[in-house]
């Protein structure tokens, strides 16, 4: 009986490894869209970060699916700064949504 009591801090430890990997891969996916989506849409990803703002569980097409939402800032000039996002669902990612330029088009150019 001691030694499964004495394995349960070990199982809890490997647990968060890895979901901070998964996390961490999550990070480097979503790192790797904003950059290539803000090179296509002529933005500049500024300070090459993009951020967890939100993880949840939501029941999609009757499964229980996470949720992850990034958040990320760009540039059309360099001086002026914007807000883009960004959703996964279940591992793939949902939709990114990149900043309207000040004449109302899509994406700035």
């Amino acid at each position: 009986m001691n030694s499964a009591l004495s394995l349960l801090p070990l199982l809890l430890l490997a647990s968060i490894v890895i979901v901070w990997q998964i996390l961490h891969s999550f990070n480097e996916r979503a790192v790797a869209i904003a950059r290539e989506s803000c090179r296509e849409a002529g933005l500049q990803l500024l300070d090459a970060t993009v951020s967890l703002s939100r993880l949840r569980l939501s029941r999609q097409n009757q499964a229980l699916a996470w949720v992850l939402d990034y958040g990320f800032d760009v540039s059309a000039d360099g001086h002026t700064r914007a807000h883009g996002r960004m959703r996964f669902i279940g591992g793939a990612l949902e939709w990114i949504d990149l900043p309207r330029g000040p004449d109302g088009s899509d994406l700035w150019m």
